[in-house]
């Protein structure tokens, strides 16, 4: 006796294939530019160099991220003292930003642009701590200059323009524990990547090492 099952032969079959990444590196150097619209008194932009350690295609390290701002004044202080008569007592000025971050990669697709070429990208999380260097000016007396501890976290897109140079898209959002306020700063950024692996060292051969395998060869062959 034969038992058989006889399936719909007009069901269709879903088949998913998942490509693995090809643009994985272990190092990477960034050079970074950032805008900080929403201090009180300046428009702040860092600029400085990050290194990245990718342990694997989901985990990252970024081990260092060393920035300085380059700012310029809003109009605030000069409208409160023409239209109120008021001159803010403290000015604090952002000027060096030093951070690490671990940095989480759970998305990974590629797009085509304009049907005439295909960008592979990720996307990716990050947390991490640091701290900002601020410089205050005061009304009444001379400046001087604090370091506040921060929380940083955010996330980015990066795109792959080849093998060794990428583009990163980013949003931040810095948490500084200042000693007279906590300020939540947003932070948008620009970043070119330069991605490489680091090839083995070269090694001197023993001697009588070498030797000793000739030999071993020689036996092998007889």
């Amino acid at each position: 006796i034969n038992l058989g099952f006889c399936g719909n032969p007009d069901a269709e079959e879903h088949v998913t294939a998942i490509q693995e990444r090809i643009f994985h590196r272990h190092h990477e150097v960034g050079l970074n530019l950032g805008y900080i619209p929403d201090d009180d008194f300046y428009y702040a932009f860092p600029v400085g160099l990050s290194y990245t350690y990718s342990f694997n295609d989901h985990l990252s390290w970024e081990v260092v991220r060393a920035q300085m701002a380059l700012n310029t004044e809003k109009d605030l202080k000069d409208n409160l003292e023409s239209n109120f008569g008021v001159t803010p007592q403290e000015f604090s000025e952002p000027k060096y930003f030093i951070h690490s971050h671990l940095v989480f990669k759970p998305s990974y697709g590629k797009d085509a642009l304009w049907n005439r070429g295909v960008i592979n990208h990720e996307t990716y999380l990050f947390l991490g701590g640091g701290m900002v260097n601020y410089e205050r000016d005061y009304s009444y007396g001379s400046s001087d200059s604090e370091n506040a501890p921060s929380v940083s976290f955010g996330f980015g897109r990066k795109y792959f323009l080849n093998q060794n140079l990428c583009l990163n898209l980013e949003v931040r959002d810095t948490v500084t524990f200042k000693d007279d306020k906590t300020e939540n700063n947003i932070w948008f950024g620009v970043s070119f990547g330069f991605r490489f692996n680091l090839s083995p060292r070269k090694t001197d051969q023993d001697s009588t090492v070498e030797l000793l395998n000739h030999y071993l060869r020689d036996r092998d062959n007889e």
